[in-house]
């Protein structure tokens, strides 16, 4: 996750139906978990994925969603004082990404044994602490008085809002977008071969040959080359006039 060395304080998952238009509500609660299950037998057999989500004050009630008809929306987490969300496009590769993320979060919840007793695939809440007033339920939100204008704003990770933008955290995505376009652009110039023209004729077998002298005695180390004085009237006593292009190793 986004810092391994830190232990995550909770995560929370919004999930949204792929038919979604942009008026739709998310599903929002925290990860419990991810499950598969068969449906079917022979050649007709299935294996579905879900994902369990959950609230805060319920910790015994869950919902399994199927991700076969859901996409991951985004991922809130917090681990020290940090807060975290990662925004995910409604594509093949972004999704894929999303649930990468939650099966490594579920693997560090199951070595720090956050699982509950009698399913040790299902995160245990009760070891979620800070867990934000939009991860309990409706009649449990009533009962909170929170200020939300100091708690602490989130930091943005990857994803970009494929949601008609309406969870893209402010002009992020227009940065992000201007970022790709000007790599896509460095990125063809660097391939794109530049054109160079001559001034003057082709030089002649003899002028090639004595540049070939030059390169062969410069590999050599015997090429040497006289420097003119540039001002004669310098009368500043010069001990060596001779440089030489390269010397024996």
């Amino acid at each position: 996750m986004a810092n391994e060395a830190q232990r995550l304080k909770y995560l929370g998952v919004e999930l949204l139906r792929k038919d979604a238009s942009k008026s739709s509500r998310p599903e929002i609660g925290l990860f419990r978990g991810l499950k598969e299950r068969s449906d079917g037998e022979g050649e007709d057999k299935k294996v579905i994925r879900l994902i369990l989500i959950g609230e805060k004050d319920k910790e015994n009630d869950l919902k399994a969603l199927n991700l076969a008809v859901i996409n991951v929306l985004s991922l809130k987490m917090m681990y020290g004082d940090t807060k975290e969300l990662v925004v995910f496009k409604a594509n093949d590769v972004d999704q894929a990404k999303a649930l990468e993320l939650l099966s490594v979060a579920l693997e560090e919840f199951q070595k720090e044994k956050r699982m509950v007793d009698n399913d040790p695939e299902i995160v245990d809440i009760t070891t979620f602490d800070d867990v934000p007033e939009e991860f309990f339920s409706p009649a449990e939100k009533k009962k909170t008085t929170t200020a939300t204008s100091n708690t602490p704003g989130y930091s943005y990770g990857v994803g970009g809002g494929g949601y008609g933008g309406a969870y893209q955290p402010g002009d992020w995505q227009k940065k992000e977008d201007e970022r790709k376009k000007k790599k896509l652009e460095e990125e063809k110039m660097r391939w794109t071969p530049t054109l160079i023209g001559r001034k003057g004729d082709l030089p002649g077998l003899k002028a090639l040959n004595a540049i070939k002298k030059k390169i062969q005695q410069q590999a050599a180390g015997e090429f040497e080359h006289t420097l003119l004085d540039p001002d004669p009237d310098d009368t500043t006593d010069v001990d060596e006039k001779k440089i030489y292009a390269s010397q024996k190793k």
